[in-house]
């Protein structure tokens, strides 16, 4: 009886022992979930992981940040699988620093949520807010995805998704010192720059469109943007241009041209008259590439080609400097002034210059010829903040949407950072895909792959666990 007690005592102290074990691994698992995501992403495109570069830019945030899903988790989950991603997205990036704290706000159970932010335009339904200090940042469903109209059943459905863009921005906007003013300007037939225009809202500028012919270039803006006009400015607007760069005497202002390829640069007397002010001139016709190392192969055209760097202002902080910025139907930019003037992209030194339509017979001088340059005028000051800059990219369309998302092409990168290196910005630029959950499947190599997978943790692993109970009871009951 002795004996037996003291097996029974032992047995029920084990017992209580792995019971408070379960009870207490059960605790800290779910305290765990709580802060981290314990989930495995098996989606072949890592559909609800963090890029690398968004998780790396979290990471780097050095100010306390709140971001706020105006949902319950639960409830925010529920709106569908698009949702899921944004969820897990989200958590991942307040994982990422210690400065980001996420929360889940009950609209309904607590109203007066509101009023702790009257800037806040409530009468949107708004997915999220974030906040730092007194800046606030509010993503609607609109900055997350993207939708297009089902006309069978008259819904709007998510046909893909910025989810990361979104909120990067949006941190990156609450938590920059400054938020640069670039003016963008219209009343010339100028070319759709949405893709641009984004690509800078995106990472903390302020974008402004602006007439001159019925107003004029706001007092903040330090940038004003002229995206391939169909005709030339006038006379007065040179003039006004002219007095705007120079900032009576104070400079720091700076002008960004793209010229159009679709009008001979000889209609254009005054724009180049303000090109000449600043040591540039601009010849009608492409450059051409004849080295097809320096072609991408998705072009597959001598008009699209690789340029080399030759400023190193604007790639001193480039994330990734080794790879190459490509531009497509280029003219090319003469400096005229080198004491003004100098290049900052270079074609090989197997590029030749010709007319935008080569006929009969044409021969062709190889050499190397400037598709960038940058023009720079001051008050004699050495500081790079008392100059003001007039920047040529002899190529408008390096700028649409399909050049800008291309990961091969640093294009994105590079041109955001001359925004960011003319205004002395803080950052980068934070070049951020989307990726769209029709894609997320499972990353195994074959059906077979993921049959097994199944079989093994619905059958095997549970029927090796029985095997190996009845086999330890077997063995102690013949003992």
């Amino acid at each position: 009886k002795a004996r037996n007690t003291r097996r029974g005592a032992v047995s029920a102290v084990i017992t209580a022992l792995i019971v408070t074990a379960v009870i207490l691994l059960n605790i800290a698992v779910t305290s765990l979930t709580a802060r981290h995501s314990l989930y495995l992403d098996t989606t072949a495109n890592k559909a609800y992981r963090l890029q690398e570069v968004t998780a790396d830019y979290a990471a780097s945030i050095d100010r306390d940040v709140d971001v706020y899903v105006l949902a319950r988790e639960q409830d925010f989950e529920d709106y569908g699988d698009y949702y899921v991603q944004a969820n897990k997205l989200i958590r991942q990036l307040s994982e990422c620093s210690g400065h980001i704290r996420l929360h889940y706000v009950d609209m309904i159970a607590d109203p007066a949520f509101r009023t702790a932010y009257p800037d806040v335009d409530w009468d949107v339904r708004h997915l999220c807010l974030i906040t730092c200090g007194e800046k606030r940042r509010v993503i609607d469903a609109e900055d997350l995805f993207d939708y297009k109209l089902d006309y069978s059943t008259q819904t709007y459905v998510i046909t893909g998704q910025h989810i990361e863009q979104a909120l990067a921005s949006a941190v990156l906007a609450v938590t920059a010192e400054r938020i640069p003013t670039v003016a963008v300007l219209t009343g010339q037939a100028e070319k759709d720059a949405t893709a641009l225009t984004a690509l800078l809202t995106n990472n903390a500028y302020n974008v402004v469109t602006v007439d001159l012919s019925t107003g004029t270039i706001p007092d903040d803006a330090e940038f004003l943007l002229i995206y391939a006009p169909a005709v030339d400015i006038d006379e007065e607007i040179y003039t006004y241009l002219s007095a705007w760069l120079t900032n009576h005497g104070r400079y720091g202002r700076h002008l960004v041209y793209f010229p159009s390829d679709e009008h001979d640069v000889s209609e254009y007397p005054n724009m180049n008259a303000l090109l000449a002010d600043y040591g540039m001139a601009l010849s009608y016709g492409y450059l051409r590439e004849d080295d097809t190392s320096n072609i991408p192969s998705t072009f597959r055209t001598p008009l699209c080609a690789r340029f080399f760097y030759a400023d190193t202002r604007f790639t001193a902080t480039l994330p990734n400097p080794d790879i190459a910025v490509f531009l497509y139907c280029t003219l090319p930019v003469e400096i005229t002034d080198g004491a003004l003037a100098s290049p900052m992209l270079v074609s090989s030194e197997y590029t030749f210059f010709g007319p935008i339509a080569i006929e009969g017979d044409f021969e062709p001088d190889y050499q190397s010829f400037t598709g960038a340059a940058v023009g720079t005028r001051n008050n004699g000051s050495t500081d790079p903040e008392d100059s003001s800059h007039v920047v040529v990219i002899g190529s408008y369309r390096a700028m649409i949407e399909e050049f800008l998302n291309y990961k091969a092409f640093n294009n994105a990168a590079y041109f955001v950072n001359i925004f960011n290196t003319l205004s002395n910005a803080e950052t980068t630029g934070i070049i951020i895909e989307g990726k769209n959950l029709s894609e997320a499947v499972l990353g195994a190599d074959s059906a077979a792959s993921v049959n097994f997978i199944t079989v093994l943790v619905r059958y095997l692993i549970p029927a090796a666990v029985l095997a190996v109970g009845l086999i330890l009871w077997l063995v102690r009951r013949h003992r």
